[in-house]
């Protein structure tokens, strides 16, 4: 009986810390939320381990700032999970966390799960993180305008090949090497 060997990882790290531009975050942000009609204008705050959302949220004829803090925030298994915090609009009012809860579930509803009974947010990312990629945040913290962000240890294993495509020899531009000798 032969063993399959397992080949190692193409590249680990042993805990990584990357520092993310907040105001390339909100500008990101801002494209993605341009085609969400009940969401505008985010920016990014925040001060230790709470980062603060502030968006504004159109409902019906209602236009409003809304502040949502989001705690704990972690990475495992493909899978984004926070916990909601203090959630306040109109420049102090709180807001019942279910409704933020059920907005988030109305919005993205096969990729958000919020647990029974609490106020932990699922987010499934399995669509965007490769499974040959191996990431686990154990910490994030807001410095300045620098998201902080903490790896545990993690991995790439082989990617496999992208799919080739086949270009068209009419356009020079576009013909593959052996077209052009």
């Amino acid at each position: 009986m032969t063993v399959p060997l397992l080949s190692a990882p193409l590249v680990r790290w042993d805990d990584l810390h990357l520092v993310f531009d907040i105001p390339t975050i909100e500008r990101i942000l801002r494209r993605r939320l341009a085609e969400v009609d009940a969401l505008s204008s985010p920016d990014l705050e925040g001060q230790d381990d709470r980062v603060g959302l502030v968006l504004r949220v159109h409902w019906k004829s209602i236009s409003m700032k809304v502040r949502v803090d989001l705690k704990e925030i972690r990475l495992r298994h493909r899978r984004l999970g926070f916990r909601l915090g203090r959630l306040r609009a109109l420049g102090g009012l709180p807001i019942p966390k279910i409704a933020v809860l059920r907005t988030l579930q109305e919005i993205l509803p096969d990729q958000v799960t919020v647990l029974p009974g609490s106020d932990v947010v699922v987010v499934d990312l399995r669509t965007w993180i490769p499974p040959e990629v191996c990431l686990r945040v154990v910490a994030v913290q807001v410095v300045g305008e620098g998201l902080h962000v903490w790896l545990a240890s993690g991995s790439v294993s082989e990617i496999p090949p992208p799919q080739s495509q086949q270009l068209s020899s009419g356009n020079p531009e576009k013909r593959l090497p052996s077209e052009i000798a």
